[in-house]
């Protein structure tokens, strides 16, 4: 009897023993099966972003799966979609160069991300063959006739970028903006209109810091300047009428007198004209202080010619802006009108 108790015991504790093993797999495996599921799923969802080419989505979702299980493809094509979104941005900043180094290849990427990159890389190719071979060079011809006075070749050579096949694409948007901005100028030059002549003849790249932009800025200045001016010729015209009228008056009261007020108003207007001629030549003698060869000297080339000189161990720091023009005008007697031409001897003469 104590024999078959004992015995009964021993299997009671072996089925419960058993059971215990067995819930606790069961519960191991769908752990396992349930972070399975989540990367899959994970995966799944950042191909199918890939696949339409949002590639931020896709970079999160594969990250995702890394962090439910780390595998050499989940890092791969998180790694790629991180590129492709890289590459997309340079391209909304038309910086073509950086986009075609993220658009290359990348070893066990996602065959559809394989595909749109080497596609991409084609067309980011042939965009910065077109701006270096095709359009650059007729932008150069174009600045430097513009330069030396001869707009009629200036805008010819822009017409001839503007009439590219491929320029109204989305690619040279910012291409087709710089040159329209230079015909115009050029266009209104040629035909003596009053213009505000903004253009760095110093850059040749159809495709760098837009120019348009900064002439849109500068417009609207002048247009401020402009409104105010026009404002108070309008307050002098209405104070002459004024004064006219009451000559007018007087005429009628006493001829002598009104001929005298006559007089005496033409002498006072001399004296303004004369006031303003000699302000409008201290004005121009201040703006032609900031002209080389009758083009103005913007901010910007005098921090490119900043820049120039610091690399070749020239410090001006201490020098003002009007300075860093008289620099570049001495230089320019020596033969060197282009910044990256511009030596320690030009600073040496210049001093």
């Amino acid at each position: 009897m104590m024999k078959r108790s004992k015995l009964g015991v021993a299997i009671t504790a072996f089925f419960i023993t058993f059971l215990a093993v067995g819930c606790s797999n069961t519960s191991s495996n769908n752990s396992s099966n349930g972070g399975s599921d989540k990367y899959t799923t994970y995966m799944n969802q950042g191909k199918d972003a890939a696949s339409s080419q949002k590639y931020e989505t896709a970079e999160e979702k594969f990250e995702d799966a890394h962090d439910v299980k780390a595998t050499s493809e989940s890092k791969a094509y998180a790694d790629q979609a991180g590129d492709m979104k890289d590459a997309q941005e340079e391209i909304r900043e038309y910086e073509f160069k950086d986009a075609l180094g993220k658009a290359a290849n990348k070893t066990n990427g996602y065959s559809v991300m394989t595909k749109q990159a080497s596609k991409l890389y084609k067309t980011i190719d042939k965009v910065q063959d077109h701006i270096t071979n095709d359009i650059n060079p007729l932008y150069k011809k174009a600045k430097l006739s513009y330069r030396d006075g001869d707009y009629q070749a200036a805008v010819e050579s822009c017409d001839q970028i503007l009439d590219l096949p491929y320029i109204n694409s989305k690619y040279y948007k910012k291409v087709k903006k710089n040159v329209k901005h230079l015909r115009k100028v050029a266009n209104a030059k040629l035909n003596s209109e009053n213009v505000n002549d903004d253009i760095d003849t110093e850059n040749l790249d159809a495709n760098d810091d837009d120019e348009a932009t900064t002439s849109n800025k500068q417009s609207s200045n002048s247009k401020s300047s402009s409104s105010n001016s026009s404002n108070t010729n309008n307050t002098s015209s209405n104070s002459n009428k004024s004064s006219s009228n009451s000559n007018s008056s007087n005429s009628q009261d006493n001829n002598a007198a009104s001929q005298k007020s006559s007089a005496t108003s033409s002498s006072s207007n001399t004296t303004a004209n004369n006031n303003n001629s000699n302000t409008n030549s201290s004005s121009t003698s201040s703006n032609d202080s900031m002209m080389i060869n009758g083009q103005t000297v913007t901010g910007r080339v005098i921090s490119q010619t900043r820049n120039q000189l610091s690399s070749i161990g020239v410090d001006t720091s201490s020098w003002s802006d009007q300075k860093v023009v008289d620099f570049m005008r001495s230089a320019a007697n020596s033969g060197h009108t282009t910044i990256d031409s511009y030596t320690k001897q030009d600073v040496e003469n210049f001093k």
